[in-house]
């Protein structure tokens, strides 16, 4: 492995472990209503839902499980590191979707989180990529 694949697979774990834990905080800070995170419940009535907590749950657990789970990889140089990237990727898009399609777009965030979600998929081809020939 050369050292710019080793550079890249460093920067993809650090991109996708502060990503996971900003997911974590934004599930714990959803279950909480912390300021900033307390929405409408409203918003949730396609779902059947009375609170945040599930959704808060859910982020949490699914994509910054996800994510952290594919940090794992590439913090240990393995080879899978891109296709766990992407996993995590295709579960953030699912996320993003059902929360496009039950509450629509809502807050800014959710852009930032598209924007986020490209330099995922773009670290992790790159990653992929520089795996490959090298």
């Amino acid at each position: 492995m050369t050292a710019r694949t080793r550079a890249t697979m460093r920067v993809l774990a650090a991109f996708e472990t502060l990503f996971a834990a900003s997911a974590v905080y934004g599930g714990i800070s959803l279950i909480a209503g912390a300021p900033g995170f307390a929405m409408p419940v409203e918003w949730l009535e396609p779902l059947g839902l009375t609170s945040w907590v599930l959704p808060g749950i859910a982020l949490a657990l699914a994509v910054g499980g996800a994510l952290a789970g594919a940090s794992v990889f590439a913090w240990r140089l393995d080879f899978r590191a891109p296709i766990a990237a992407l996993a995590a990727g295709a579960v953030l898009t699912g996320w993003l979707a059902i929360q496009f399609g039950v509450i629509g777009v809502r807050a800014p965030v959710q852009w930032v989180t598209v924007g986020l979600l490209v330099v995922l998929l773009g670290l992790a081809l790159l990653a992929r990529h520089r795996l490959v020939r090298s």
